[in-house]
């Protein structure tokens, strides 16, 4: 298989979209440059899906152990419950033999309402039973709900029932590791396609809400300094440059989880982009694992500036063939606030999954997952040998495009 060769023309110089990869045959489709500098969230214009559905799972396409995880394209969530002035309720819940103040955004989700009650309380959300805050019940069917639309009077009163989670009695035999929810995918298009219309992820005033939330409550530590006039590289740790699973359990040693070609393709990015890796594994498990890769205290030609766990992501909504769906999202916007010399236009975010690029589609380039440590088919995946020279080609764009 031939190398792909990424042909721009001259008045555009842009990144490739998600659905490139340097081990697919197509060419990557190219998008124009983004100006757009708002904050918190980017809505930078990228390539819309040319198709409905990714089928490329084969790894003799891949190069090895690596699988493309079948794709759909998100429709956005309709616009029309949208507060373009957004109104505020003030509530106050009784519980515990206490009475609590909340304060909720007509914009917000019935899902953020839970959140804010099991934040509250540590009740989760599965176990709540609201009483008196609205006449239907409230099921988790209706988590994609706008708060405003439920019909909530301001200033209601209403009562919670359900106990902590940490009272209520766990089976230790029961208790795992965590896993990685990654059976399916969505790719996110720039402008709303189809009828109707609706709010893509990047413009809903719920996400960048989220998004100052996020940039807010969670400090960066930095283990390494940012350079000066370095580009910001964000790599994903789970099944992008690992294999997860076996990590996580302990059933293979950590370097034979590794991807093929994990040191090399960091020495030879770090030359021109700082490192950060964005796990969806909470930190007590992120530290540790980095360190036994060798990423992190090791003798490679590459430092790690930061790293960020699953904290830092939330949850957002949108519909699959129809049906309202809910999955994380990593937003690039965290760490653009906080160190401001980086931007939309000299990040890249490579990752497995589309659906992580949501809220900032036009940096992300996604890649197959590696899913085969410990094989023979593992052994001759190549996706990181391929993608080395291709985030150089994408680093000599974003250089044309600043300049």
């Amino acid at each position: 298989m031939t190398e792909p060769t990424p042909i721009s023309p001259p008045t555009v110089v842009a990144l490739p979209d998600v659905a490139s990869s340097p081990s697919d045959p197509k060419k990557p489709r190219l998008t124009p440059p983004t100006t757009s500098t708002n904050l918190p969230v980017s809505s930078s214009d990228n390539a819309e899906a040319s198709s409905s559905q990714s089928t490329e799972i084969s790894p003799e396409q891949g190069g090895g152990g690596s699988v493309m995880t079948p794709v759909v394209v998100a429709e956005p969530l309709p616009d029309d419950e949208v507060e373009v002035t957004e109104e505020w309720w003030d509530l106050r819940m009784t519980w515990g033999g206490k009475v609590w103040e909340i304060r909720v955004g007509g914009n917000d989700m019935l899902y953020d309402f839970r959140a804010k009650l099991e934040t509250l309380t540590a009740v989760p959300a599965a176990s709540q039973k609201i009483i008196g805050l609205t006449k239907g019940k409230l099921s988790a069917e209706l988590d994609s709900t706008r708060f405003g639309a439920l019909g909530v009077k301001k200033g209601c009163k209403f009562t919670m029932i359900g106990t902590p989670e940490a009272q209520v009695f766990k089976d230790p035999s029961l208790v795992k590791l965590p896993e990685i929810f990654d059976d399916f995918d969505m790719q996110y298009p720039s402008h709303p396609t189809g009828k109707g219309g609706g709010i893509l992820p990047a413009d809903d005033p719920r996400n960048k809400r989220k998004v100052q939330e996020v940039i807010q409550s969670c400090p960066i530590t930095v283990m390494n300094e940012p350079r000066p006039g370095k580009k910001l590289l964000v790599l994903d740790l789970d099944y992008t440059i690992v294999d997860t699973k076996p990590l996580l359990e302990g059933s293979l040693p950590a370097e034979e989880c590794a991807r093929p070609g994990l040191h090399e393709f960091l020495e030879s990015v770090y030359e021109h982009y700082d490192i950060v890796v964005w796990s969806q594994t909470h930190w007590r498990w992120l530290e540790s694992k980095l360190v036994e890769l060798g990423m992190i205290g090791g003798t490679r030609n590459y430092r790690i500036c930061f790293v960020s766990d699953r904290t830092t992501m939330f949850p957002i909504f949108s519909k699959r063939g129809g049906k309202i769906m809910k999955h994380e999202v990593k937003p690039l916007a965290y760490f653009w606030a906080k160190f401001p010399e980086w931007s939309q236009k000299n990040t890249i975010h490579i990752d497995d999954l589309a659906r992580n690029f949501a809220l900032n589609p036009g940096e992300g380039l996604k890649i197959r997952a590696f899913k085969s440590a410990g094989t023979l088919e593992g052994l001759q995946d190549r996706e990181l040998l391929k993608l080395g020279p291709y985030v150089g080609l994408i680093r000599g764009w974003m250089t044309r495009l600043i300049s």
